[in-house]
């Protein structure tokens, strides 16, 4: 065999082994580039899930209202019929309109059950819608006030740190019927009741109530 002959071969040979070594390479720098790609994909889903996350819980804590006081404010001598309570705006909150603020309460027992639900800002103390009038059986101011009475306005903004006050009437639905509200007569000494605020885009307050005496004054907190 001709030395220019074996000179080919080995030209040939480390050819081949030259574009075997490039395949890998490129091969491996695909990979490599598939993997970062994903690994950047992951890595940016899981920031943006943290800062949502972070942004929902900043919102659960501080966009809240804590219940500080609820007492009885009216009853028939056998259930409430209507609880006046006290509130305070969460430290941290900003921009918590009253009618950003919804109530719902809820009463029974084992077999009976029974709702009532608000906003401060637009209904009346038991549901209805506020009415401008002074006719019976109606209700012309938003539900929430402060301390010294004065009502607020359904876009006032309650600010870190406010104190208000607002009514809850077991004792009349949604049409503003007298003694026939759903929790009318599950509001009786030793019944217990379940308040929850909920602020829209922010927090849930929940509160129960329990119901020891029916004298005006008394707390059921």
């Amino acid at each position: 065999m001709s030395e220019e002959y074996q000179t080919v071969e080995r030209n040939r040979e480390a050819g081949s082994i030259g574009i075997g070594a490039m395949i890998v390479f490129i091969a491996l720098i695909l990979v490599a580039a598939v993997a970062s790609t994903i690994i950047i994909k992951t890595a940016e889903e899981l920031q943006q899930n943290a800062e949502q996350t972070s942004s929902d819980t900043r919102k659960e804590i501080s966009g809240k209202i804590n219940i500080i006081q609820a007492l009885v404010n009216t009853s028939d001598g056998t259930d409430v019929d209507s609880m006046v309570f006290t509130a305070k705006v969460a430290s941290g909150s900003t921009n918590l309109l009253v009618n950003n603020i919804n109530w719902v309460l809820t009463c029974g027992d084992a077999t009976t059950y029974g709702m009532v639900g608000a906003n401060l800002g637009t209904d009346a103390p038991w549901g209805d819608t506020i009415v401008d009038t002074a006719a019976a059986d109606t209700w012309e101011l938003v539900n929430a006030e402060t301390l010294a009475g004065v009502a607020h306005s359904a876009t006032t903004e309650l600010t870190a740190g406010t104190v208000f006050k607002f009514d809850i009437n077991v004792d009349r639905d949604t049409a503003s019927v007298a003694a026939n509200g759903d929790c009318n007569e599950l509001a009786g000494v030793g019944e217990t009741l379940l308040l929850k605020l909920v602020v829209d885009d922010g927090g849930t307050t929940v509160t129960e109530l329990s119901i020891d005496s029916l004298t005006a004054g008394a707390s059921v907190v």
